[in-house]
């Protein structure tokens, strides 16, 4: 199988919070990250399937402008927890990577290829990757 992968970035302010918990219990679990913080985040897409006859699985232009489409133009500069995916769950990284892939799983459909995996990098140390095989 082939793949491909293009990287974006996009930078985000959000708190970690859960409508569910106390204070107490919110500043237990997510310690400092309950007051406003901004990340720098890397995005990873990575598509598998096989090349058409010009060699692409899908031109890199074509990608960035669906991930533009379906995802920066949302998340980057933006307060995550003011959108709807994250109204009823926290924008962890960990939930943030699973609604992206779900986003981006739909808009590419393809019978030629499809979307491999998801990774975020929330910094340079911390991550959450979200594959379809996995």
């Amino acid at each position: 199988m082939l793949s491909i992968t293009k990287e974006f970035t996009f930078h985000a302010a959000h708190r970690l919070l859960s409508k569910n918990l106390s204070d107490d219990e919110n500043q237990r679990i997510f310690g400092d990250c309950t007051k406003l913080h901004g990340h720098s985040y890397r995005l990873r897409v990575t598509l598998a399937g096989t090349a058409d006859e010009n060699g692409l699985i899908l031109n890199f232009s074509s990608l960035k402008e669906i991930v533009q489409r379906e995802i920066l133009t949302r998340y980057d500069h933006a307060d995550l927890n003011s959108l709807a995916e994250y109204h009823e769950q926290p924008p962890t990284v960990e939930n943030m990577v699973c609604t992206i892939f779900r986003n981006l799983d739909e808009a590419l459909s393809c019978e030629r290829f499809s979307l491999e995996s998801v990774t975020l990098f929330e910094t340079a140390t911390c991550w959450a990757t979200k594959s379809r095989h996995a």
